[in-house]
């Protein structure tokens, strides 16, 4: 998925759920940023301490995702949560969407009201546990079971004709880098690289067939409203076992799915579905709240500006305030929460 969606739509939901504008912007930008975070680094500090800065995403041609590791720590936890299915680690590793192991990250983060970073951390959660319903199939591993014969690809002709030829046009793009570099021949077998960005795009029905013959139908649509039902869930339970994030008043989610599945349905590029979001949003009708409103900013870049101004001329005990800090905490228990305790449980160890 992508920023209609990561930011926007969780926004969206959460507000829909009953949680207060100001947390539901914290929980969709730290959904959002998990995209963003792409920084590895180590910042200095007047007090001899040290703040480690670890990725929660690498774009798609960088060169660190050919390398086992920052897949193992980056792409597994945070984008490609293993389902657990089957025998082989190469097949319990691929995402599956909504599996068991997904539920219980949702439950055990839900339960962590005493951190400080408790709205980063569902924020996470939001993103990692939508993935699974647009990530299903693929792993995050360069692993031949991702390797998709890109020319079984088919895009329903119930797409807009501008949109299909501008997606076909960026794929083979996409395809030709991969020809031509490490970084991209990485990618080929990382994830859904195989595939492009089809499984982000909300309002596609497509199929392919993977190398090995395993053949897949998509309907976005219809697996994007699951996870937006979903998270809505999650975040009902988040307004049940901590009542300072809810307003005390919310939709169902029979109200918005109506004006959800037209948004969903919009055929565009990500940033007309971000508009189309903004739009409908703020529609008195649109249901998500009770009056209409306008999103609040997201706090992404802000974040990042906050990392900016960490420098050697920053004394520690400053950064233990910065809301981006609570962030890199969240991230940190998630990634060893996932890696060292919930994928061993179901026989996965990856890191």
């Amino acid at each position: 998925m992508q920023k209609d969606m990561h930011y926007y739509g969780t926004y969206a939901i959460a507000r829909a759920a009953g949680i207060k504008p100001e947390a539901a912007q914290i929980i969709a930008s730290a959904s959002q940023f998990v995209d963003d975070n792409a920084v590895k680094e180590r910042i200095d500090f007047t007090d001899n301490a040290s703040l480690y800065s670890r990725p929660t995403a690498h774009h798609c041609d960088n060169i660190k995702n050919v390398i086992p590791e920052d897949q193992r720590v980056v792409w597994v936890p945070f984008h490609f949560l293993p389902g657990g299915e089957g025998i082989t680690f190469e097949d319990k590793i691929v995402c599956q969407k909504d599996s068991m192991i997904a539920k219980k990250m949702v439950e055990n983060h839900l339960s962590k009201i005493d951190k400080k970073f408790y709205l980063e951390l569902l924020g996470i959660t939001a993103h990692v546990y939508a993935d699974t319903f647009s990530h299903y199939g693929f792993s995050g591993l360069s692993s031949p079971k991702n390797d998709v014969k890109t020319f079984s690809i088919e895009l329903s002709q119930n797409t807009n004709d501008d949109i299909l030829e501008t997606l076909s046009e960026k794929a083979n793009r996409f395809w030709e880098k991969i020809k031509t570099g490490v970084a991209e021949f990485g990618s080929r077998k990382l994830g859904h690289g195989g595939v492009y960005t089809y499984p982000d795009a909300p309002f596609l029905e497509w199929n392919f067939e993977y190398e090995d013959e395993r053949k897949s139908e998509r309907n976005n649509l219809i697996t994007f409203v699951e996870g937006s039902k979903s998270l809505y869930k999650m975040f009902r339970k988040a307004c049940d076992v901590y009542p300072d994030i809810y307003e005390g008043t919310h939709r169902s989610f029979e109200q918005i799915k109506s004006p959800l599945e037209e948004i969903l349905s919009f055929n565009g590029d990500e940033d007309d579905r971000i508009q189309y979001w903004i739009t409908s949003f703020a529609d008195e009708t649109s249901n998500f709240t009770i009056n209409g409103e306008s999103f609040l900013h997201y706090l992404g870049d802000d974040w990042n500006q906050q990392r900016n101004t960490m420098d050697g001329n920053t004394h520690s005990t400053e950064v233990l305030e910065m809301p981006i800090y609570n962030f890199y905490k969240a991230a940190s228990y998630h990634r060893h929460y996932v890696l060292r305790d919930l994928l061993p449980q179901h026989g996965i160890v990856v890191s």
